[in-house]
């Protein structure tokens, strides 16, 4: 069976300064009983992503994206693939975001949605575009 497992080696990762950073979401929260207390969920801590690449959308990956009745600006798009056969990322779902990373786009660090992903877990590979996420 093909694995890509250490596919990604030192040619083919991308040196990001300050690296990639995954922030998986909370965990819901809730109330303490009946008549308590709203308490927020435990987010938890970011996780460095090792073995990863991260590339401009290409014109073709731009063009699905505003044929499925998105407007994509090509400088806040990026293709990610990760291969350490542990780290799959999840599009939104119902507006909630699931996944988000944060690396640096050259000038600042910044945080990216996931928007679609391909996780192959029996070959230990996951491809994600994503795109900038703006805080409102």
């Amino acid at each position: 069976m093909l694995s890509m497992s250490d596919h990604i080696d030192g040619t083919f990762h991308s040196p990001i300064p300050g690296g990639v950073w995954l922030h998986k979401p909370g965990t819901g929260g809730g109330y303490t009983g009946p008549g308590g207390t709203w308490e927020d969920g435990v987010t938890p801590e970011p996780v460095e992503i090792q073995r990863v690449n991260v590339q401009p959308a290409s014109l073709k990956t731009m063009q699905m994206l505003v044929g499925l009745g998105g407007t994509a600006n090509p400088q806040d798009v990026r293709l990610v693939h990760i291969n350490d056969g542990a780290t799959y990322l999840y599009p939104d779902d119902d507006g909630k975001f699931a996944d988000l990373l944060e690396f640096s786009d050259g000038l600042a660090m910044r945080k990216w949605r996931v928007m679609q992903c391909d996780n192959r877990p029996w070959r230990n590979f996951c491809r994600a575009v994503v795109e900038r996420f703006r805080e409102a």
